[in-house]
C-alpha cells in the first residue's frame, strides 16, 4: 500500500488503471495467456468478452498451470501407449 493505511485507501488510488491493463479473449490459447502473464509478472488476467469488452472472468497462473499439466500428462500417455504398442 506504499505507506498507506487499508482501512483508509481507496481502491482507485492502488489499482491498475485501464490504459495500462492488460487482458486475455476468451479465444485466446494458454500459451497466449502464460507469455502475457509471465511477461509481467503478474498471477491474474482479466477475460474480456470479444463482443463488447465486458469482463467475463479472470485466469490464474494456478488456472493455467492446471491445464498446462493435463495436457502435457495427456502427450505423456499418448507417447508411452505408443512406445509399449498400445496404439
Amino acid at each position: 500500500l506504499l505507506g498507506r493505511t487499508s482501512k483508509e485507501t481507496k481502491v482507485k488510488e492502488i489499482s491498475t488503471k485501464s490504459g495500462n491493463l492488460l487482458t486475455a479473449k476468451p479465444t485466446d490459447s494458454i500459451e497466449n495467456c502464460m507469455d502475457k502473464i509471465l511477461s509481467r509478472g503478474i498471477r491474474h488476467i482479466p477475460i474480456d468478452d470479444d463482443e463488447n469488452g465486458a469482463c467475463v472472468g479472470f485466469l490464474s497462473v494456478k488456472d493455467l498451470l492446471k491445464e498446462v499439466i493435463k495436457q502435457k500428462e495427456s502427450q505423456l500417455e499418448r507417447l508411452a501407449s505408443f512406445a509399449l504398442g498400445k496404439f
